[in-house]
């Protein structure tokens, strides 16, 4: 609270981790209980999610399981040089808290993304009002038309849109989709964080995934 606000409340929009981080301390203090046990408690366990987990600060990630790269930036300028390519998968992930301290499959992300859209998981006015959105002009270059609401994103696609909420921690990115019905949904993951062009190859427009998860939702095949 010692820094004042990018804008007035209410009048702009922007993503933070920190806004994740708050949403955690609140579920402690309102319940009595951290964030990792009542999403245990309330998702995982009674979606039968048995391959999400939430590790604290163990680093290692349970087999089977893919190996994360990750290449850092040798300077802060707007196009730096990176370093070589190192293998990030085993860190501490605790300094994600409740915005990103979390191993999961695409199968479960799968089945958690359809049991949300179609109403397994919330009420239906608790998901209509995470369904409520606003635009999000940061997001627009990797998404166009891309609008946020309660930590879900409404993406435009070529059969209409869909819901969707990525991430990305070292080593790995996740991106997604699910239809509004909830009966076709796509996890994607990518075992690097820092994808960067070889030299002379234009960077990609718009998200790497993006036809990818729009065949994916809307392909007929």
């Amino acid at each position: 609270m010692r820094s004042k606000p990018d804008f007035p409340p209410g009048t702009s929009w922007k993503y933070s981790n920190t806004n994740y981080i708050l949403a955690g301390m609140i579920i402690d203090r309102v319940t009595g209980h951290s964030w990792q046990d009542e999403v245990h408690d309330r998702i995982i366990g009674p979606l039968g999610l048995r391959h999400t987990y939430t590790p604290g600060t163990s680093p290692f990630v349970p087999d089977p399981h893919a190996i994360g790269y990750e290449r850092f930036p040798l300077d802060d300028s707007e196009n730096p040089s990176f370093g070589p390519t190192i293998d990030a998968t085993a860190l501490n992930p605790s300094w994600g808290g409740a915005a990103g301290e979390i191993i999961s499959t695409t199968d479960d992300g799968n089945r958690f993304l359809q049991a949300l859209v179609s109403g397994e998981v919330l009420r239906p006015a608790e998901l209509a009002e995470m369904q409520q959105t606003v635009p999000a002009p940061p997001f627009e270059a990797a998404w166009p038309g891309v609008r946020y609401g309660l930590g879900l994103m409404w993406i435009p696609n070529s059969c209409g849109g869909a819901w969707s909420h990525g991430g990305d921690i070292h080593g790995f990115k996740t991106r997604n989709g699910v239809t509004p019905e909830g009966t076709r949904s796509v996890v994607v993951s990518i075992n690097t964080d820092s994808m960067v062009p070889e030299p002379g190859t234009p960077a990609p427009p718009e998200d790497v995934t993006i036809d990818l998860i729009d065949h994916a939702l809307c392909g007929t095949s």
